[in-house]
């Protein structure tokens, strides 16, 4: 099966906001805050894809749905938050408090909960592997932490949390590592949950969209004890998203035990039914055999040429202007 990894887009985003980070924070802070986000996410993830007893996800599926939620998923976010903070700033009179909550309770939420599973129906190859409804719960957690450890390093090397010194990231990393990151872990395993419905039992959009509402509204509640800022309110938060994470393991065990029926044909794009079976037939064939470890397809392709000679060829232009783009946000965001 034939992944999508990290596009050459996504290369320039990861490889510009590292840049700039470094420039702005200082490469320790950067690196203790990198490892502090994306090292629990993984094993996170590991413990979500564990859940699956039988007919575990392969690893370089997860892997494309997690680079997606970390790269590209917030990549949109920043850009369409910011559009609709100042759609928010303009209607609420330049109310700069009023603007801050609107975005973090009803702007944000919608937002978020919308970009971080597009991959889900975006890449033809992971639409492929879900065949089971755990599946979806499971690549819907996947995107959500790696969304989730990216945003981590944000507000870890944000102005407030760099200005304490390195003690600070370490201490705004760890908190949202506990908290912030798996409560994206279990909106978007609604919002997966629900996609599943879609296309293993071929129950209407409709589903996909209850869901999707669910997660929207699992997110605004939490983003609005975020800004209420109590104690109290903040150990409960703690408390649900790590409910949040057993409840989505405990889901999957469930499900895996009962058994989902593969979609029929009938129900699938045109273009992606000989995918779709394929993809489902080695599962099932694969289903008594024990779970071997894969091996993620490499970023280039093997072939005549090396990566180096067609590095410059069929270069996608949107996301590289796009990339640069999102470092000039960042930026202006840090420094003013």
């Amino acid at each position: 099966m034939n992944y999508m990894e990290i596009t050459r887009g996504q290369w320039i985003i990861i490889i510009l906001l590292t840049l700039s980070f470094i420039a702005t924070a200082g490469f320790i802070a950067f690196a203790t805050a990198a490892v502090l986000s994306f090292g629990p996410a993984y094993l996170y993830l590991k413990s979500i894809r564990n859940a699956e007893e039988t007919d575990k996800e392969p690893w370089s599926a997860l892997q494309t749905v997690f680079i997606w939620g970390a790269v590209s998923g917030v990549f949109y976010a920043l850009i369409l938050n910011s559009l609709g903070g100042s759609i928010v700033f303009l209607y609420s009179g330049n109310d700069a408090d009023l603007t801050f909550i609107l975005t973090a309770i009803i702007v944000a939420p919608i937002v978020e909960e919308f970009v971080k599973p597009l991959v889900l129906f975006r890449n033809v190859s992971v639409k492929g592997e879900i065949d089971e409804v755990e599946d979806g719960i499971v690549y819907g957690a996947a995107c959500g932490l790696g969304f989730g450890a990216t945003e981590n390093i944000l507000y870890g090397l944000s102005e407030g949390a760099v200005s304490s010194g390195l003690l600070g990231v370490i201490i705004v990393v760890a908190l949202r590592t506990v908290s912030s990151i798996l409560l994206h872990l279990t909106a978007s395993s609604f919002t997966g949950y629900g996609i599943s419905q879609y296309l293993v039992k071929g129950e209407s959009f409709s589903v996909v969209v209850k869901y999707y509402l669910l997660a929207v509204l699992i997110h605004a509640a939490w983003n609005t004890a975020a800004v209420l800022g109590s104690s109290l309110i903040l150990i409960f938060s703690i408390l649900l998203a790590i409910g949040g994470l057993e409840f989505s393991k405990r889901r999957i065990r469930e499900l895996d035990l009962e058994g989902s029926n593969i979609l029929p044909q009938s129900l699938r794009a045109e273009n992606n039914r000989e995918d779709w079976w394929n993809a489902s037939k080695d599962k099932w064939a694969n289903k008594s055999q024990t779970q071997t470890s894969n091996t993620a397809s490499p970023i280039f392709e093997s072939g005549t040429e090396s990566p180096a000679s067609s590095m410059f060829q069929n270069i996608d232009w949107r996301q590289t202007l796009g990339g640069i783009f999102f470092l000039f946000y960042i930026l202006s965001s840090i420094i003013f």
